[in-house]
């Protein structure tokens, strides 16, 4: 027996399964189909982001600070573990190259929606629905977390109906997300201030306004100096971190410097790896004169702000 009969075949029961849930009939059943593949459709991530994002400004206005953090990190882990889930999916449909149901049986499928004939395992709808359950589960309290269960099953349950996968392609497309849902959950770490980052965002920009200003007026060495302070301050957040090696960049062309302009093409790349995966060297200065993953002692002038805002 090889190991495609005996993990994937089933025996004969991977088709036996398919015909029994594919030959469901009703209309019911099929408008139940139809929506569970439109809720594990991929494109509806950025609508699950906005829905994260804006929950966690309302938790901020409602100074529920600590919800407000626990949302933008899943909002991040929601990030990761979708690239780590599209990743593997891709991977695995071309690696393996399992024939669709329609390739394989032929008019025996009921088929609705574009038909498929290439890339059966896994379900890459599936596998979205189990990283939406993974990422949700610390979102919701313990009773509601058997609805998520049953989120994954339908959209599962729906990709057979429609003749669009195996039951074997869905199992392994809900293993994938999970794995994946749970690795960003390890590898994706809280970031000091994320409850509120109000505060800290306002202290960057007046040291950036500084340091423009000093650019202006052609203080080269006073102008870099407040950068590396916009960085130490800005660094926890995406955009006034990119912000602050952005203006680093400016002012390594303005002035000639290929080694610091090198450096901070490399720190821009890192940029959003970094801040998405809460992996920061925090106190790091910024400029290509330092290693871009080296933690350092944080300014005595910027710890009161820091501080402050961190609540540390």
């Amino acid at each position: 027996m090889t190991l495609k009969q005996l993990f994937y075949d089933w025996g004969g029961v991977n088709v036996s399964l398919f015909h029994a849930i594919n030959d469901s009939s009703g209309e019911f059943l099929i408008r139940l189909a139809h929506a569970g593949n439109l809720a594990g459709d991929y494109w509806g991530m950025p609508a699950l982001f906005c829905v994260l994002v804006l929950l966690a400004r309302n938790s901020t206005h409602r100074n529920d600070l600590l919800a407000a953090a626990r949302l933008r990190l899943q909002v991040r882990r929601l990030i990761a573990g979708f690239l780590f889930t599209w990743l593997g999916v891709a991977l695995l449909k071309v690696w393996l190259d399992f024939p669709r149901p329609l390739t394989v049986l032929g008019a025996n499928v009921h088929v609705f929606g574009t038909p498929h004939d290439l890339y059966s395992l896994p379900s890459g709808h599936t596998a979205y629905a189990a990283l939406v359950a993974v990422v949700s589960w610390m979102l919701v309290t313990p009773v509601f977390r058997p609805l998520l269960l049953i989120f994954v099953t339908w959209v599962g349950w729906s990709r057979v109906v429609a003749g669009a996968h195996f039951p074997a392609d869905v199992v392994a497309g809900a293993l994938l997300g999970s794995v994946a849902g749970m690795s960003a959950h390890r590898l994706v770490q809280a970031l000091p201030g994320e409850g509120n980052p109000a505060p800290m965002r306002r202290a960057f920009d007046h040291v950036l306004a500084q340091a423009r200003r000093a650019h202006v007026a052609g203080q080269r060495a006073r102008a870099f100096a407040l950068l590396q302070d916009a960085h130490v301050l800005g660094q926890c957040l995406l955009w006034p971190h990119l912000l602050s090696h952005l203006w680093m960049l400016r002012l390594a062309f303005a002035h000639r410097d290929g080694e610091e302009m090198r450096g901070q093409l490399l720190r821009i790349a890192l940029v959003p790896i970094g801040n998405v995966m809460g992996r920061l060297p925090l106190g790091n200065t910024g400029d290509a004169q330092v290693s871009a993953f080296r933690p350092m002692p944080i300014p005595a002038r910027l710890k009161e702000s820091l501080e402050e805002h961190y609540g540390g």
